[in-house]
């Protein structure tokens, strides 16, 4: 498992390294630039809703909210590459909230400029691996059918994962005890 101390690693398809963190309290800042990076398009399919003008204070309120989380129920992974300027960036996060005994739902946030690099999928894979250290046995999520990138996330994990659909959307669960 990945604490605020250790980093893990891990090349992207375009050869930069990305450095992979457990996120807490101070990162609420780095939740909102990764928000920012994000168009209307990539919020839709993240948020299931319309997420095209956000108001700062609605926008900071709800990075503080996730960034401090309880640690009892919520575990959240955070992404970070170099910039063009050499600056460290922060690229994506991951988060799970627990919602039963041994279940947890799962959701990811990646800025536009650097998805399709592989950034998400191994975010994805990198936060059901802690999951099950943590004790969860299943993820969840409620995805749109009409999201191509996060259903190659999904299916790229080497867990068994049931999915039920219902209309424009689809209901999965990832079974941690299962690997495929």
């Amino acid at each position: 498992m990945i604490d605020s101390l250790e980093q893990e690693r891990f090349v992207a398809k375009d050869g930069r390294v990305i450095r992979v963190r457990e996120f807490g309290p101070g990162d609420a800042a780095l939740l909102v630039d990764i928000f920012k990076h994000m168009s209307g398009e990539s919020r839709y399919q993240r948020y299931n809703q319309p997420l095209e003008k956000v108001e700062p204070t609605r926008m900071w309120k709800e990075a503080i909210q996730i960034a401090y989380l309880d640690r009892d129920r919520e575990y959240g992974l955070i992404a970070f590459a170099d910039g063009e300027d050499g600056m460290e960036i922060p690229v994506g996060a991951a988060r799970l909230v627990k919602t039963g005994e041994g279940t947890a739902e799962v959701a990811i946030s990646l800025r536009d400029d650097f998805q399709n690099l592989g950034i998400g999928t191994m975010l994805m894979r990198l936060l059901a691996f802690d999951a099950r250290d943590l004790g969860y046995g299943t993820l969840t999520a409620s995805i749109r059918n009409d999201n191509p990138a996060i259903w190659r996330v999904f299916n790229s994990l080497p867990f068994k994962i049931e999915r039920m659909v219902e209309g424009s959307f689809s209901d999965i669960e990832v079974d941690l005890s299962q690997e495929r």
